[in-house]
This record gives C-alpha cells, structure tokens and sequence, in this order.
C-alpha cells in the first residue's frame, strides 16, 4: 500500500508571514493539527499543535509571533509511491504525528498518524487474515 492511497488531499496551508494566533485559528477551524507553510508553491515548513505548544510554554506571545519564526523546518517529505509502512516508520523515528506527501517541494498530500490507524483498521476489515499487515502498520506507527 502506498502513501498516495491513504493521504488526504484537503491541505490546510498558510504563507510564512502570517502570524502564529492567525494559523492556531486556522487548525481550530479545519480542525486538524497540522498546517503546512507554504512560500511560493513549495514546503518551507510546518506548524503543528506541538509547535504551538512550545510557542505558548515559553511565554512567547502568539499574536504577535510570525509562524515563519517557530514553524518546523527540518520537515521529511514522503514521495506519493512511498509505502505506508515506511512512512510509518519515518514518523516513529522522527517522532512526527504528519508527514507531508509530495516531491521537489511541492505537497500534493499529508499522512497523519491518524490516517495510519485508519489504514490499519480496513485492512483488518478487508481481509481479517490481514492481521499481520495491520500489525506491521501499527508496529511502524509506533502504536
């Protein structure tokens, strides 16, 4: 199974310059908890609750903050025929709850750890014999 099977295309993005309260309403509104900052149609970062979180417990105020500032730069990007248990494993190991899907910069989807479960969980209902398979994603996972 690829990642490209189970990503979701809906992408919740935002530019560099907006600020970390306009982007925090922005996962509130989508609710989703990650928003993928995008600076001239490629990745330059992302924002995720953990970010936010960091941002709030070092006392910073986030009205006044550019998400630019505290984003995630250093960001793994899967490419779309990337298996889904290596994108499992890529998340445990960086220890990411998203990964951007998408090549040269430019996202065409995301997977959460979230979307992994799912994943997971029809296997199982496809092919119950497929309780390996559905083990083996949620081992990756880190689940």
């Amino acid at each position: 199974m690829h990642v490209s099977e189970i990503m979701q295309t809906a992408l919740v993005t935002s530019p560099p310059e907006a600020s970390v309260l306009e982007v925090a309403r922005l996962l509130t509104q989508r609710r989703v908890g990650a928003c993928l900052i995008v600076d001239g149609g490629n990745l330059a970062g992302i924002f995720t609750e953990r970010d936010l979180l960091h941002v709030v417990a070092a006392g910073e105020d986030a009205r006044d903050r550019r998400v630019a500032d505290v984003m995630t730069r250093d960001v793994t990007m899967a490419p779309p025929d990337a298996d889904v248990l290596w994108a499992a494993e890529t998340m445990r190991l960086k220890r990411v709850r998203h990964l951007p899907v998408g090549e040269g910069g430019h996202v065409v989807g995301i997977v959460s750890i979230r979307d992994l479960y799912a994943a997971a969980e029809a296997v199982l209902r496809l092919d119950p014999r497929g309780a390996d398979t559905a083990g083996d994603m949620l081992a990756a996972a880190g689940g």
